[in-house]
């Protein structure tokens, strides 16, 4: 039986393992955050990523979906590209999209447990429900 020093010092360590992968990762993720903040012009994030949101919206949802980077670590870059004039509904898109692949092990699992057509079906349902989810967010926001 485990003494109640003992769980402790286990939650502790595995707290402490836990920080050493999550805090690159945000620390990487907030400095190209900031880099973008400084370094990426107004006018081409506004006409990327806010001018039209039929583009930017669909934009957005593919690179959310591309982005090599944990979902955590996703939002210091959005806040960035909000704060130079990305609209709602594109950052809506950006950070749902990040998560429709989710995580390289569970996408190898769903496709080796239900085959290539649920995924292929899952990717397509998703994405298509990102975008008119950003549609929505940008007409009511």
């Amino acid at each position: 039986m485990l003494t109640m020093r003992s769980k402790f010092l286990y939650i502790l360590m595995d707290s402490l393992k836990e920080m050493k992968t999550i805090i690159p990762a945000f620390f990487i993720a907030t400095l190209i955050g900031v880099i973008l903040e400084f370094y990426l012009p107004e006018e081409i994030a506004f006409i990327v990523l806010g001018e039209n949101p039929i583009l930017s919206i669909p934009l957005a949802t593919v690179i959310g979906i591309i982005l090599p980077i944990p979902r955590y670590a996703t939002y210091p870059i959005a806040f960035s590209l909000f704060k130079k004039g990305a609209s709602i509904g594109t950052i809506f898109a950006l950070i749902s999209g990040e998560v429709i692949l989710g995580s390289p092990d569970r996408d190898v699992m769903e496709f080796k447990y239900f085959g290539w057509k649920a995924f292929l079906s899952r990717l397509i349902l998703s994405t298509a429900f990102v975008m008119a989810g950003g549609l929505v967010a940008e007409a009511l926001l």
